[in-house]
């Protein structure tokens, strides 16, 4: 009797402070040492749904660039004429005419479509950072969900272990008659209850897998993704977000400054030939002619127009300072979260310990009978939920160490 309580004791120890161990759970992804944040952000950019906008920005900077540079404000017109007298009186009336029409550009517009294009170019560049912070923060969030829900999986597992052992050992000891059979419901009853904690953990981790996958469409993930707070303080003007947002209002004054300057038409000058003949001279008649034309830049068609404009550019003044907000406000939440998840990881570590150690001293009272069952199972579920809050927050530190770096626009 001694043997089997000895043997009961130490196989429950072994497996209670063994749960610790790391051994990652059945997956559909593996990991990589030569895989960093950075170089998986680089491998994702390019197949990211929104990337494929940055493409045709900077298409549409390099076609509005060549426009601005351009001699004419619009492409040319060819005009053709021709007319006869022959309806009425034939008296053999033949008119052609042939001209080009220029359009010219108005007085200071050249110089605004000039500061529009630029004004596209750099929301275009911008939008290149904006893609990739936003990406990195897709990355980061998808893998400490990862971390979190392996952590899980492995404590749950180990629990579920445990409480095997248990369950064995009190099977033995109701058999030879020194437990009552009520101590074996319980035993079965906590086996259960780590099962189906152990079920709800995998799923979990499944679903964290399988959204990983989405993103990244692939199956292996860096084995080191810890980062280093980073040193930045506040939001500086670099921000990928609140760069990508000043380079749309400076686009949007530049708009509203090309609408200012312009009209509903442009000046056009019109360099044309004409041919005639008629009446009893059969000689044809040629004439070169010069035609200009300046459309008056006053009234209501012109000022709908540069109202629009206008109400834009407010528009994208007024996001661009609500995103500046927006940005402080999650700094100091990121800042003070950075804090908190620290000091939330120390006492949970010494909480853990504390719960370790009597624990410890549990097993042994049950074997020689000195703790009943019931609450020994208390004992060995605090010290479960004193484990997982330990490691979990210690995840969660590092987590939100690496969701304050994305705050800051501190890219991988």
């Amino acid at each position: 009797m001694i043997k089997l309580k000895i043997a009961i004791t130490t196989s429950l120890y072994l497996f209670l402070h063994t749960a610790l161990a790391q051994t990652p759970p059945p997956d559909q992804t593996h990991s990589s040492d030569q895989l960093t944040l950075s170089l998986l952000t680089d491998q994702v950019l390019e197949s990211y749904p929104v990337y494929e906008e940055l493409l045709a920005r900077l298409a549409e900077a390099e076609k509005f660039g060549d426009k601005a540079n351009s001699l004419f404000a619009d492409a040319l017109n060819i005009q053709l004429r021709y007319q006869t007298g022959k309806i009425g009186n034939n008296d053999n009336l033949q008119e052609y005419e042939a001209g080009v029409e220029l359009p010219l550009w108005r007085f200071g517009e050249r110089s605004a479509s000039k500061k529009v294009a630029r004004g596209i170019e750099s929301e275009a560049n911008a939008f290149a950072s904006l893609v990739r912070w936003e990406l990195a923060g897709a990355l980061r969030t998808s893998l400490w969900r990862i971390a979190l829900t392996t952590d899980r999986v492995n404590k749950t597992k180990k629990a579920a272990e445990v409480s095997l052992e248990l369950l064995r050992g009190i099977t033995r000891r109701v058999e030879l008659g020194n437990l009552p059979r009520s101590d074996l419901l319980q035993a079965k009853q906590d086996k259960l209850n780590n099962d189906i904690r152990l079920s709800e953990a995998q799923i979990e981790h499944a679903n964290s897998i399988r959204a990983y996958q989405i993103i990244t469409e692939q199956s292996v993930m860096p084995a080191d993704f810890t980062e280093d707070q980073s040193t930045r303080t506040g939001i500086s003007k670099q921000h990928p977000a609140l760069l990508y947002s000043t380079a749309r209002l400076e686009r949007a004054l530049a708009e509203n400054q090309l609408a200012q300057q312009s009209g509903t038409s442009n000046p056009a000058l019109l360099l044309g030939v004409r041919s005639e003949r008629g009446g009893t001279d059969l000689s044809a008649e040629e004439s070169v002619g010069v035609f200009f034309s300046y459309p008056l830049s006053f009234g209501a068609h012109v000022n709908s127009q540069r109202a629009v404009a206008e109400l834009q550019a407010t528009t994208v003044r007024a996001e661009h300072r609500v995103l500046r907000r927006q940005l402080e406000t999650l700094y100091h939440d990121a800042k003070l979260n950075v804090i908190g998840a620290e000091r939330a990881y120390h006492l949970a570590r010494q909480k853990n310990e504390l719960a370790q150690q009597h624990l410890a001293m549990s097993v042994t009272a049950l074997d020689i009978g000195e703790m009943h069952l019931l609450e020994f199972l208390l004992i060995k579920e605090v010290a479960f939920n004193a484990e997982m809050e330990s490691s979990g927050n210690e995840i969660r530190w590092k987590n939100a160490i690496a969701q304050y770096n994305q705050t800051v626009g501190e890219l991988p």
